[in-house]
């Protein structure tokens, strides 16, 4: 499919328009008296909670002549991207409670709204849910190799919310919320530069009773250019009714940091010392009402494995003795910091998670054991059976 990009003109805030599209989604975001704003935080993202009773929106039709029900309003300070025909793009609020002064239900995770969207024809045509495949874009000024921490919260309804059981979403058929990072800069979602990470869970289990809600992604990204770009993307690839999603509270700061040691065993020994450590960075501690706390994951690389493993996960700062099982060879380590709160905090809302980078690999060569000079033995005639044992990786 061809790659559309809209340019629009600079964000110009307006009054809210009415608009009156169908019922709200499924509760299950956080209550906030509508008004309310919220504390200022360290966020390297403009209009990262999409809010249209602070930054607004904008005009955002995108001409097609097929399609009388266009994109309504775009969140200033993002840009629109696509695959294929638009989906509708509006503030969540303006949309499903008429205003930004609407005081009816609308999703979002924070504040008083978010941004829906929603596949063509939702649910009142013989083809309803068109496919789709959009994203927002940002791009951030940022310092060329340095680590960067994006986290956000997705909402996707696969066959809407109104249905009963509420999920007839056919097996095999999925909404992927996708969070990207292209650090060189680029605006293209296609590009291979970008990184992704993505979710596939609906709003609903399969039994149509137990609530999966709001989900939070995440990803740790080294710019490589002064600028980078940030991309919150819903992808719906199956024509299903009711197909729509929800995008709130995207957050951007500069990673947490680790450092990792590891002392190289002696002759006769395999025991490596593995010492870790790390920083929040200069955002994080700046969230009003963090609770964030330094957590980190160690894994090795041995050649015979062909693959990183795990040495411990999910620890504080500290030290562990890693025995290595194949002496006479060479072992690699490295270490992921991420901040976290606490489950059952009452730190910051939403409960955001920033994973650093992969630290670059520490080499550390395990000597093998001396061998003592031992006189030949004489040669004696045996039989000797020899089992089949499959190839075992186990250094």
């Amino acid at each position: 499919m061809a790659l559309n990009i809209v340019r629009l003109t600079p964000p110009l805030l307006f009054a809210c328009a009415l608009l009156l599209c169908g019922g709200a989604a499924l509760a299950q975001a956080e209550p906030q008296a509508i008004g309310t704003v919220p504390p200022a935080t360290p966020e390297r993202l403009f209009a990262s909670g999409f809010e249209c009773n602070e930054a607004g929106y904008r005009d955002g039709e995108i001409p097609n002549d097929e399609l009388v029900d266009a994109p309504n309003r775009i969140p200033n300070g993002w840009e629109v991207t696509y695959n294929g025909e638009t989906p509708i793009v509006d503030s969540a609020r303006i949309h499903y409670a008429g205003s930004c002064e609407g005081s009816a239900h609308v999703e979002r995770i924070a504040g008083i709204d978010s941004v829906v969207i929603k596949a063509r024809d939702l649910e009142w045509s013989s083809a309803p849910g068109k496919p789709f495949d959009v994203a927002l874009y940002q791009q951030v000024n940022v310092v060329s190799g340095t680590a960067y921490s994006l986290s956000g919260w997705m909402l996707t309804l696969c066959g809407g919310s109104n249905t009963k059981p509420r999920n007839d979403c056919p097996d095999g058929y999925y909404m992927a919320k996708m969070l990207g990072v292209d650090p060189t800069g680029g605006v293209d979602m296609n590009a291979e530069s970008v990184q992704w990470v993505e979710n596939r869970r609906n709003f609903v289990e399969a039994d149509g009773v137990t609530r999966v809600g709001w989900q939070n992604l995440r990803l740790g990204v080294t710019a490589q250019a002064p600028t980078i770009t940030v991309f919150a993307r819903i992808h719906s690839p199956f024509q299903w009714h009711g197909n729509h999603g929800f995008i709130d509270a995207l957050s951007l700061v500069q990673a947490p940091t680790a450092t990792l040691t590891a002392t190289t065993p002696v002759t006769g020994s395999v025991a490596i010392t593995l010492s870790w450590g790390g920083d929040l960075g200069p955002d994080i501690p700046l969230i009003p009402n963090s609770a964030h706390r330094l957590l980190f994951d160690i894994q090795y690389w041995h050649d015979a494995n062909g693959r990183w493993r795990d040495v411990v996960g999910d620890v504080e700062a500290g030290e562990t003795v890693f025995h290595a099982a194949c002496p006479g060879s060479l072992y690699r380590f490295r270490v992921l910091p991420r901040a976290e709160q606490p489950a059952g905090s009452s730190g910051a809302w939403p409960n955001q998670r920033y994973p650093g980078v992969w630290s670059e690999p520490i080499d550390v060569f395990v000597p093998a054991p001396e061998v003592e000079a031992v006189a030949p033995a004489e040669p004696v005639d045996a039989q000797i059976f020899l089992p089949f044992v499959a190839a075992q990786r186990t250094c």
